[in-house]
This record gives structure tokens, C-alpha cells and sequence, in this order.
């Protein structure tokens, strides 16, 4: 470090190091057993990792695990720390291993026969007793599903129908079919990372990977930070003050807590490579990188470049992950995080501390300071904020009530402000009922819960594809057809009779082994409709709400839910087949209703009358 240099540059830059965790670096995919360096701070074995390796050492071991799940979940990263511990203690745990079949969704013709020689010990003509260790894959459930589709194309190859039929009913996709004998199911463990909850809950990765931005923290992604110890400008750094908000406890629980809300809002969960790119937004905060990357220079000179211009503004516009959140790109985690900050909720405590910032400058300060301090410190970039703040230099950036919004931002960090969910509490309520295992039939709570819910499904199901007329709900008896006058529907009452109800969860009863090792948490709901299966997700759930409140669904939004559709439509043709349901007619062209009854069963009259 020269007199001329503002931080030691032989260490590495904990900026760039930031910039290397996002989803567009080249951090972001971990290619077969070769990660790097940076790959293995960012994902150091978990308990995942230590649960896999005690099940393959157990007196029940499985002699194949297949870990799958779509592209950016960690099956890399998990199978490289099982290959690793194997090497490490050789323990003899794991034998054949396919690692590299993670990152196609299909595989070639090469690809394909060596995955079928790989599968031949667990063929239907195979020994049922297997003495070798456990073979280890790694792949995508695309991949899965087309190797069995051209395993017959192959020649010499062995047949694989039971170990089919068992991992599509683990994966819970459809043709899962035909007998599976006791010592193969007994044999395969099938992980699906898909059905890792990720997060919402302290404990799970986002918390994890938010405790590892710690700048203090020696075998964290930052590895401690020591060019930090070096740096005269650090007291102008908002993305490591941002780091160290964001690993304390208080910082964690504010922003996983968020990002598990937004999981359940999409109705998936969130994938780690999507947490550790909202995590590198987050801490950098705005910090404008892209002249740095261009020509090479090192990244810690974009703070460098704002203490050489006292540009105050922009330490304040970045410190509470406030600039990453101000401008974040639609559609992103980090996007959909911001929604559910709490300076944008209808609540007092919100409008008070955002209405009354910059009429006690003082004050505002010593509340940026405490709200600031990580879990033991407040970083010198945050002091200098606050400080900032208390002298009143920094009145207006632009931005409607500016302050107030970093003020507020820094107390949801702190936990003095809550987010607000993105989810309806009935919808919240009914997935923490189905994940007790109860059902509508219960008189508990949790049942109370679920009978509402599906209530609810039930307005939502008449409005979209049927139609209500007072307090009865009339569903379709046929396929519409093109140029008929009418439409015939039939009353149903779906929760009353039983022809909708609740069902347990397919993914843990279908794969309770490793719906347990990954730590499952239900975030759609399971119902069963006459003899389909189908699950209830949060954005299905708003159509159905939002058709009830006079919003209609467009086309596009339908095809989403077709077998829905298909399960209403077998519902009403089953409950049109009894003569004693009430049937309903409706003109296509003038839309006039006629409601039938059975006047007399015994005669076969009818009783018709016009619905106004």
C-alpha cells in the first residue's frame, strides 16, 4: 500500500467479491466436482450435506440416491461435499457416482446409454440384494423424464420400468404406474431439491447465506475482509455497512423473513443462486460498478471515487439497502422483497417516522445510528450517515420524503417496523393447517381454517367456470360447444358434499424419506376434486379471489389451471347425472336464465322458472 493508495490492494476487494455473487457472474453455476474458490464460501456443507452423509452411513443405507431438482437448487454443490467427505475420511459410503449429468435438461445418445449402465444394478431382472456402496446422480427431472423416454430406443440395454415407475411417483409426476418391489423401494432415496424451503424460516439457507455477507467473519464469502482493515475511506463503504446489517440477527430475520413471504407468493421455492444475487444487490446498495468493470480496475475504487467527491448524498442513498431497493429491476427477488417493505404499509408507526423525518435532524440521526448497529457495531460508513443526517447536510436526494424512506428501511432492518406480507392470512392460515395434517372435518382451528379455505376455492371455482345465482353455484355439465343457443349447468355444492376436499400433501406422503432429509414445508395446498389431485398455489388462489371481486380472468391465466377446468367439468357432469339436482339454463345470446327443478320425481315433471 502506497501514500497514494487508500486501502491495501493486495488484498482482495471485498466489493468485487460482492460483485462475484451475483446471478450474472461467473460464480453463479458450479461446473461437476471443479468449483471454485469463491463457490465453496458461498456453499459450505450444511446440514443437508451432514443429514445425506449420516442416511448413507445408517444401517438402512440406501444403495442409490438420486438428487434432483431444477437448475440452480445446489445439486452440484451437494454432491461435490458428499464426494468430498467420501474422500476424506474414506468411509466407503459412496461407490459409482454420475456428477456431471446436472447441467442438461436431455441427455445425448453417449449420455443416455452410460446413465442406463449406471441404473443396470437397479433393473426389474437385477439381484435384490446389492452389497456395493451407494451410486450417487445428480440430475435434472427434465433429464430423468426424457432418459426414460428414449431408454427404448436404445439397444442392449436393461429393463427399468419398476425404477421408473418409483421415481416418478417420488418426483410426483404422472405415469408413476405398475408394481415396485419391497427391496427397490427400500433401496432408492430419492432428494429433490425443489422441496428445499429456502426461505422465510431462521435456519434456512437465505438466513444462511445472509449470516456469511458478515465482513468479520473469517470464513464467510468475505473471509473476513482484511483490505477493510487497510482502508482510509471506509467510512464512506455502504455496501460493507449493509453487509454487516444484513448478517446480524436482527438484519437476517427482517429480509428472510420477507423473501420466505415472496416463495409462498410464487408458489415455489426460491432458488439459492436468486438468494445470493439478493444478497450482493442488497449490500451494494446502487453502487455503480460498470465503469470499474469495463476497464479492470479494481471495485473498491467506485467508493473511493464518492470520498473524493464528499458525495454524502450517495452514501445516504446507499446505506440501509435503501438504493437497492428504490431501484430495483421488475420481477427480480429483490423486487419482489421491496414490496413487502413496511414503509409502504398502512400503519401508523410508518407514517409517523417517515412524515416526521428532517423535523428533528438530531434526532433522526441517533435513530439511523442505533437502527444501523449490527449485531455488536455500527460500521464507520453507517456512523458517518447518521452523523450526516443529524447535522442536517443531506436534506433532499430527488426522491419523494428520502430520508423518511432510508429512516424507515433502517428500522425494518432492525425489527422496529414489521413487512408486510404479500399473502391473504386465510391463504397463510390454511397452508400452516394442511402442514399440522389436519382437514376441513376437524373441529379445531386448523379445520376451521381449511373449511374456509376451501369455501373460498368454491366462490372462486363458480365465478371462473361456472356462474352464481344468489347463494347457489352452478358449474358446467358438458364441453361448451361452438354454436350452441345454451348452456346447460348444474347447482353443486362442493364443499358440503365432499366433492371437494382436502388431501395430504402428495410430495411428503409421496416421498416422505426425502420430503424429510430437506426439510419440507407445504406452500401449495392439496386438494382432491372427484378424482383429480391438484394443488392450490398462491397466484391461482388470487384468480380465484380476484373473479370472485368481479375481476375475470384472462384466457392466458386460464390455460395455466387447465386441469382445474377438467376437474370442475367432471364434477358437474357427476352431480347432472342424480334428477334431483337443481339444473340451470342459460342463453348464450341474451344471457337469460331459467332455473329447473324436479317437481315431482315419481311422475318426471319438471318445474321451470326465469331467474332475474
Amino acid at each position: 500500500m502506497t501514500a497514494a493508495e487508500p486501502f491495501d490492494t493486495s488484498f482482495p476487494s471485498p466489493i468485487g467479491r460482492l460483485a462475484q455473487l451475483r446471478a450474472r457472474a461467473g460464480e453463479a453455476v458450479v461446473r461437476d466436482d471443479r468449483p471454485t474458490d469463491v463457490q465453496r464460501l458461498m456453499a459450505p456443507a450444511g446440514s443437508l450435506d451432514e443429514a445425506l452423509w449420516e442416511a448413507l452411513g445408517g444401517a438402512d443405507a440406501p444403495r442409490l440416491l438420486v438428487l434432483t431438482g431444477s437448475a440452480g437448487t445446489g445439486k452440484s454443490a451437494t454432491i461435490n461435499h458428499l464426494l468430498q467427505r467420501e474422500r476424506e475420511t474414506g468411509a466407503g459410503r459412496i461407490g459409482a457416482h454420475l456428477a456431471d449429468a446436472t447441467h442438461a435438461d436431455a441427455p445425448d445418445q453417449g449420455q443416455a446409454q452410460r446413465l442406463a449402465d449406471f441404473f443396470a444394478p437397479f433393473a426389474d431382472d437385477a439381484p435384490t440384494t446389492l452389497t456395493e456402496p451407494c451410486r450417487l446422480v445428480a440430475m435434472n427431472t427434465g433429464m430423468a423424464l426424457r432418459f426414460f423416454h428414449d431408454l427404448q430406443d436404445l439397444d442392449a440395454v436393461p429393463r427399468l420400468s419398476a425404477l421408473e415407475a418409483l421415481l416418478r411417483r417420488r418426483l410426483g409426476l404422472p405415469g408413476g404406474v405398475g408394481p415396485v418391489p419391497e427391496w427397490l423401494d427400500t433401496t432408492v432415496l430419492v432428494v429433490n431439491l425443489d422441496h428445499r424451503p429456502t426461505a422465510g424460516e431462521p435456519g434456512d439457507l437465505f438466513d444462511e447465506v445472509l449470516r456469511r455477507l458478515d465482513p468479520g467473519l473469517p470464513e464467510g464469502v468475505l473471509e473476513g475482509a482484511p483490505r477493510c482493515g487497510t482502508c482510509t475511506v471506509r467510512d464512506w463503504c455502504w455496501p460493507m455497512a449493509n453487509a454487516a446489517i444484513l448478517s446480524s440477527e436482527r438484519g437476517r430475520a427482517a429480509i428472510n423473513a420477507a423473501a420466505g413471504d415472496v416463495a409462498l407468493a410464487r408458489g415455489r421455492q426460491l432458488a439459492p443462486r436468486a438468494l445470493w444475487d439478493s444478497a450482493a444487490e442488497l449490500a451494494l446498495s446502487g453502487l455503480r460498478l460498470d465503469g470499474h468493470d469495463s476497464d479492470g480496475r479494481d471495485l473498491c475504487y467506485a467508493i473511493a471515487h464518492v470520498a473524493r467527491e464528499n458525495d454524502e448524498t450517495a452514501l445516504l442513498r446507499g446505506l440501509a439497502c435503501n438504493g437497492a431497493l428504490t431501484s430495483a429491476r421488475a420481477g427480480t427477488l429483490v423486487a419482489d422483497i421491496a414490496i413487502r417493505d413496511p414503509g409502504y404499509a398502512p400503519s401508523l408507526a410508518a407514517h409517523e417516522l417517515i412524515a416526521d423525518a428532517g423535523l428533528d435532524p438530531e434526532l433522526d440521526g441517533r435513530r439511523l445510528a442505533e437502527w444501523l448497529t449490527g449485531d455488536t457495531t455500527i460500521h464507520p460508513a453507517a456512523s458517518r450517515g447518521a452523523q450526516a443526517m443529524a447535522d442536517g447536510r443531506v436534506a433532499n436526494f430527488g426522491q419523494s420524503r428520502p430520508l423518511g424512506r432510508v429512516l424507515a428501511r433502517a428500522a425494518w432492518l432492525a425489527g422496529e417496523l414489521q413487512a408486510r406480507s404479500g399473502l391473504p392470512p386465510e391463504f397463510a392460515r390454511a397452508l400452516q393447517a394442511q402442514d399440522s395434517r389436519a382437514t376441513e372435518n376437524d373441529p379445531t382451528d386448523d379445520g376451521e381454517a381449511l373449511y374456509g379455505a376451501l369455501s373460498a376455492i368454491e366462490e372462486g371455482l363458480a365465478e371462473v367456470f361456472g356462474l352464481t345465482s344468489g347463494p347457489e353455484h352452478y358449474y358446467p355439465t358438458a364441453t361448451p360447444v361452438p354454436g350452441s343457443d345454451a348452456d346447460l349447468l348444474v347447482e353443486a355444492k362442493l364443499v358440503q358434499n365432499g366433492l371437494i376436499t382436502t388431501q395430504p400433501d402428495p410430495i411428503a406422503s409421496g416421498n416422505p424419506a426425502g420430503s424429510a432429509l430437506v426439510g419440507y414445508r407445504p406452500i401449495t395446498l392439496a386438494l382432491k376434486a372427484g378424482k383429480r389431485s391438484i394443488t392450490v398455489d398462491y397466484p391461482l388462489w388470487q384468480l380465484l379471489r380476484q373473479a370472485v371481486e368481479g375481476t375475470a380472468p384472462t384466457s392466458v391465466e386460464l390455460e395455466r389451471f387447465l386441469a382445474l377446468r377438467q376437474a370442475v367439468r367432471e364434477l358437474g357432469i357427476k352431480t347432472a347425472a342424480d334428477p334431483r339436482q337443481t339444473l340451470l339454463v342459460r342463453e348464450r345470446e341474451t344471457g337469460r336464465r331459467f332455473r329447473i327443478v324436479t317437481r315431482n320425481p315419481s311422475a318426471g315433471t319438471l318445474r321451470v322458472t326465469e331467474v332475474l
